[in-house]
């Protein structure tokens, strides 16, 4: 079954190329070209992708009700080239990806293809997320790390996968290496039972402030990583500050964390011409993570350090 695709786009030049990539991929194109239309395709028709331009339609008034009706519908936002901000205003909406005119059906497919390969993966990244919320007093209490080896094997193979199709597909990846501050004084004397309560509800509050195609799993000594799909690093930033807010209005008095951000930013432009792609692994993400945390804590903590500057891509998310 082909999945469904909503383009709401009043001009049509620029929805013909929208609709040729989306076909390209194997969707089955509606349009809308009004926010009113747009609302009542999202009711009586949901579709499995929405692709929305931001301009003479409020592409980003859509993208926020789509959220709230089609949480799992991912949402592409289109923004005119003379646009200065489109990842912060994206990541602002709500939005999955967003996209940078002009246009090209190569990189748009692309990205459209990613947002549905992400949106099957779904059903299965839940039920890790599920397992590993579950188990997340054994993956987080001092003493038990490796005693559930095979979810977080699960986890990193998944994130390895998605690491791998950025490099072929050239769309952007993210880590978020979240950390709370003086773990050790402040819950180090604690009871086992009151440090699995506070570490549960951070992982509460750290889950509750990412999108729903984003992974969050507890890995050590009061540390959460998080794995943002389609994110640059200046959207990647965005998330940072989000969960730093959260994660101070936890019940615990005077807890504050700090975030580590790495990034993969491949060129588009730089497919088919020959030119070096920089080179992404697993371990490259988190060592510039955790760096960049460990700067942010010995800075004085409750901050977030960005990591290197990467490459940027015209394809992103917030």
């Amino acid at each position: 079954m082909k999945a469904s695709a909503l383009i709401v786009e009043p001009s049509v030049p620029v929805l013909t190329a929208l609709r040729k990539a989306a076909e390209a991929v194997g969707c089955e194109v509606r349009s809308a070209r009004t926010q009113d239309e747009a609302a009542l395709a999202l009711r009586d028709a949901p579709p499995d992708l929405l692709i929305a331009s931001v301009g003479v339609v409020d592409g980003e008034s859509i993208c926020r009700l789509a959220k709230v009706a089609l949480p799992l519908c991912p949402v592409v936002l289109v923004y005119a080239p003379d646009e200065a901000d489109p990842d912060n205003r994206a990541a602002q909406a709500g939005a999955d990806a967003c996209l940078v005119g002009p246009l090209k059906q190569g990189p748009v497919a692309s990205c459209l293809r990613a947002m549905l390969r992400i949106r099957d993966l779904k059903e299965t990244v839940e039920r890790l997320e599920k397992d590993l919320r579950k188990h997340v007093s054994e993956l987080s209490l001092p003493g038990t790390r490796g005693k559930k080896a095979s979810e977080f094997d699960f986890f990193k193979k998944t994130l390895l996968m998605e690491i791998k199709r950025s490099r072929r597909y050239r769309y952007p990846v993210a880590f978020l290496l979240v950390g709370v501050d003086g773990y050790r004084e402040k819950l180090g004397g604690l009871e086992p039972a009151r440090q699995q309560e506070i570490l549960t509800e951070v992982l509460t509050f750290v889950a509750g402030g990412i999108r729903d195609i984003d992974l969050a799993v507890p890995f050590t000594d009061g540390r959460f990583l998080v794995f943002l799909p389609h994110t640059a690093r200046k959207g990647a930033g965005v998330v940072a500050g989000r969960l730093r807010e959260r994660l101070a209005q936890t019940s615990v008095e005077g807890l504050t964390a700090s975030v580590g951000v790495a990034a993969y930013e491949p060129k588009h432009a730089a497919e088919g011409t020959g030119q070096n792609q920089p080179q992404v692994s697993f371990g490259t993400l988190m060592k510039e993570a955790t760096d960049a945390l460990a700067k942010a804590q010995i800075l004085g903590g409750n901050r977030i350090e960005t990591g290197e500057t990467a490459p940027r891509s015209r394809i992103s998310m917030g």
